[in-house]
């Protein structure tokens, strides 16, 4: 074999440029750079802060990566923490961040090279209204794009690593932001007698964030800790726009469902000043300080699946690699096939979730949430949809009585109550008159697909 001629710096430059493209196996780079496994050997062991030596758990090629460098000088290794339902805080995982883009994840005895993001990381990143409204606030003290849209995964990273705070779901990324969630734990949760106060004063923070978010389902929210429901997401809407119309029906949506035998999430409506809040509680805490791992279909089919389909044929996909059972994926279909019958177009996978727990294993679907009729939604630039009567479809629910008999009943009740429900956030008489329409619509389409 040849030798090489470069001196060690050179030899060494030659190596970080070959694995800023990503990590590569010995022979590899023994090959590209007409060296010895030992010169090669030795000149790693002079690069301890630059490159990492690993096998991926499965593969017998070991393999080497370049340690990537990420903003305001965030160490690209990393460790993760999960918080357990009972409160108690362990290890979860170390990473690396290496150059090409990988992540390399470490738990327990097996070692896993992820292309991008491990997909509970790119579910906890910044999203929606309230990522829009940190990406805003980043930007004013550190070096993070003022528009979401421009965040690149070294951002996502770097303020996971040390801003993160009460995210979705059971992990707390790197230490800095564990000593802020232990912090936080010390904060009294909100008297419910100066909720509806507290809540207006949230909103009227967000006011700049929220002009034109509702549109494409991104409703201005905020999170909580309130005396008596908890921890809590509550939405909010301006009295007399549509989604403070919009707000109610998604309380009455949840509702319908948790009557049929669907689980839901909990939810309170209430109004403050020139305010619409529904206040939802989390289903990913326990108490106040335990949590419940939870990852949304989206990351899931990213990670295993590729497709983004529909709910009903995710679900099937997940009973068939046994991520979740029939009875998981018939609670799917159902609030697919109620959502037909309510207006809900917009079941995009950010919208339906999996409960993971302490030992990282799928416990089945999350409780039903953001199920509303988003027929009706703004959708931008100040423009209202006109009040048209649903035109609901089977597409790939399909036609089980087993689905859509509870579905039905669920609707009915909806758009029942809809029209005679008495409620914080009142209903208005062009609204109750379209539920009056939507009612025959659902029960016509309905029938057919009810059984006996």
């Amino acid at each position: 074999m040849a030798r090489t001629l470069l001196p060690a710096d050179g030899l060494a430059l030659a190596i970080h440029n070959i694995l800023s493209t990503g990590p590569r196996a010995a022979a590899e780079l023994t090959k590209a750079l007409g060296i010895s496994q030992p010169t090669l050997s030795r000149t790693i062991l002079s690069m301890p802060d630059r490159v990492i030596g690993f096998r991926v758990t499965g593969q017998r090629t070991p393999l080497y990566g370049l340690l990537r460098p990420l903003p305001m000088g965030l160490s690209p290794r990393q460790r993760i923490h999960q918080c357990l339902g009972t409160g108690q805080l362990r290890p979860f995982a170390d990473v690396a961040f290496l150059a090409g883009g990988g992540t390399l994840e470490a738990v327990g005895g097996a070692t896993t090279l992820y292309d991008g993001l491990p997909p509970y990381m790119a579910f906890a990143a910044p999203s929606g209204f309230m990522g829009r409204h940190i990406a805003q606030q980043a930007a004013r003290s550190a070096p993070y794009p003022a528009s979401l849209r421009d965040w690149s995964d070294e951002h996502r990273v770097a303020w996971l690593f040390s801003e993160g705070l009460n995210l979705p779901g059971n992990l707390v990324f790197g230490d800095g932001p564990l000593q802020r969630e232990m912090d936080l734990r010390g904060v009294p949760p909100v008297p419910a007698a100066e909720r509806g106060a507290r809540y207006v004063q949230m909103a009227a923070s967000l006011k700049s964030v929220a002009q034109g978010s509702s549109a494409g389902g991104d409703q201005p929210k905020f999170v909580s800790l309130t005396e008596g429901p908890g921890h809590v997401i509550v939405k909010f809407a301006r009295k007399g726009t549509r989604m403070a119309e919009l707000l109610p029906l998604e309380h009455l949506a949840l509702r319908a469902l948790g009557e049929v035998g669907v689980s839901a999430a909990h939810s309170q409506l209430l109004a403050a000043d020139d305010y619409v809040f529904l206040e939802v509680t989390r289903f990913d805490r326990v108490g106040l300080t335990g949590r419940v791992g939870l990852l949304s279909a989206g990351a899931v089919d990213d990670e295993r699946f590729g497709q983004r389909d529909s709910w009903s044929q995710f679900a099937t996909r997940c009973v068939q690699a046994r991520l979740l059972k029939p009875r998981d994926a018939l609670q799917v279909d159902i609030m697919a096939a109620f959502s037909e019958l309510i207006g809900n177009t917009d079941r995009h996978f950010e919208n339906i979730s999996l409960l993971i727990g302490d030992d990282g294993r799928f416990l089945g679907m999350a409780p039903a949430y953001d199920i509303l009729p988003m027929r009706y939604a703004p959708i931008g630039g100040g423009l209202d949809p006109d009040l048209s009567p649903i035109e609901p479809r089977i597409g790939s629910i399909g036609s089980s009585p087993a689905v859509w008999e509870p579905a039905a009943r669920a609707a009915e009740r909806f758009w029942a109550w809809a029209q005679t429900e008495k409620l914080p956030a009142p209903i208005s008489a062009p609204m109750r008159r379209l539920a009056a329409r939507n009612l025959e619509v659902a029960r016509g389409f309905a029938g057919a697909l009810r059984g006996g």
